[in-house]
């Protein structure tokens, strides 16, 4: 079978997936509820304080608020340990984080940037911490619920939904930004999470029988550190722990800014942004994961972990291209296509990495610290991405995250051992 037929294959079977099993169905739903807030705040909020004119500066600031995503491995153990009173346990805790979010973006879209721009940032803040919980439940709930043979097909599927979600909260929401305005966006937005609450309720229960709930708070927060640390020697952990960190900070540092780039440095409409940069992105970024994971089968986590890294580096230098040509709407489309689809390789190897280093024991506290030591890059980026483009230029930021990339990608070559070792890879 040729590798682009396994590729379309793969892609007919993510899809089928999604109305042939419930599982799967709901793991497109909760994928989708994962992945609405996020955007929401970040780039569409840089966008909705960059159309009341902030200083550029004060937008790349706005990163800091999605600081929880970076601090979920501190409660984490609390939702392993303790259950609600409903839904059993990985389920009612999805739901009550959901209603949080609902009530959050509903009394968000009370506020605007010109008059009440802290008060926007405190609130999504507070959404952050929410969405950062509710992604820790769904992973765990994903843990529990899927066999081994489903894993690659429901990740994929959770994939398509979280882009899904992407697609709706960075592009739907600006049309109606441009329709009506703001305010209605973000109400509206709203009404779309009750799209995982449906997943919820046809989510199929775990059973309570074979589920391994740590017999104290303390053993809870204590054994997922102490197995790690041990499993080899600290040392590796912690250079491991800082892979972690900067695999996409580079990437991390070209996108924090990229829709005020289309918007301020470009002159791109709303609606171009809309449609030009948010659609090529849920497109290309699918079609990165799916081929990306098609190619880790033959190639091995680590190769794919170390190749998909100078591929991502690479690809920020399109935007370097677009700041120095000017808007241009075909140098655009590309720049995305490319930005999006080498992200899609990436994430594809760093998940399948992070869950080949979690311990099944503890993997849902354990895969709650790699993400959030993931999220660090991204969360505290924004501020130098902003200091950047305001002291020198938008070319100078992007061939500085070309950089970092180069650099992460020489050390993880550097890290070889010790990264297939802590995580049980084949070293070829």
């Amino acid at each position: 079978m040729s590798f682009f037929t396994e590729v379309k294959l793969a892609t007919i079977e993510s899809f089928k997936g999604i109305f042939t099993s419930r599982k799967m169905l709901v793991m497109f739903l909760l994928g989708f509820s994962s992945g609405l807030p996020l955007l929401l705040t970040m780039s569409t909020l840089t966008l909705w304080y960059a159309e009341y004119n902030v200083s550029i500066k004060d937008i790349g600031l706005l990163s800091l608020v999605a600081f929880p995503y970076t601090f979920k491995f501190l409660w984490a153990p609390l939702m392993d340990r303790f259950t609600l009173p409903f839904l059993g346990r990985r389920r009612g805790w999805i739901l009550a984080m959901q209603l949080c979010i609902i009530g959050s973006l509903i009394f968000v879209s009370l506020y605007n940037p010109q008059n009440h721009p802290l008060i926007i940032a405190g609130i999504c803040v507070v959404i952050c911490f929410f969405s950062a919980s509710q992604d820790i439940a769904i992973n765990a709930y994903q843990a529990d619920i899927l066999l081994e043979k489903e894993r690659a097909l429901g990740s994929a599927v959770s994939v398509l939904g979280y882009r899904t979600a992407m697609f709706t909260s960075g592009s739907v929401a600006l049309f109606i930004a441009a329709v009506a305005n703001w305010n209605v966006a973000y109400l509206s937005m709203s009404a779309f999470m009750i799209i995982g609450i449906a997943g919820v309720f046809l989510a199929p229960s775990t059973n309570p029988k074979q589920a391994h709930i740590p017999s104290s708070l303390q053993k809870a927060v204590l054994l997922p550190f102490k197995e790690f640390f041990s499993r080899l020697n600290i040392k590796y952990a912690i250079l491991i722990l800082f892979i972690i960190v900067i695999y996409k900070l580079g990437d991390a540092l070209a996108f924090s800014l990229n829709s005020v780039f289309f918007l301020k440095g470009l002159n791109f409409s709303l609606i171009d942004i809309g449609v030009a940069y948010k659609t090529n992105a849920l497109i290309f970024s699918i079609l990165g994961s799916i081929i990306g994971g098609i190619i880790i089968t033959r190639i091995g986590v680590y190769r794919g972990f170390l190749y998909f890294s100078i591929v991502m580096a690479c690809a920020n230098l399109m935007y370097m291209l677009l700041a120095l040509v000017g808007k241009s709407y075909v140098l655009m489309g590309m720049s995305v296509a490319i930005e999006y689809f080498a992200g899609g390789l990436g994430t594809s190897a760093f998940i399948a990495l992070l869950l080949s280093l979690c311990n099944q024991s503890f993997s849902a506290t354990q895969f709650a610290i790699f993400s959030s030591i993931d999220s660090l890059g991204r969360v505290f980026i924004g501020p130098l991405a902003g200091i950047t483009v305001a002291h020198y230029n938008w070319p100078t930021l992007f061939s500085l995250s070309f950089l970092i990339g180069v650099i992460t990608t020489l050390i993880i070559y550097l890290a070889k051992k010790p990264l297939c070792k802590m995580g049980n890879l084949k070293i070829s």
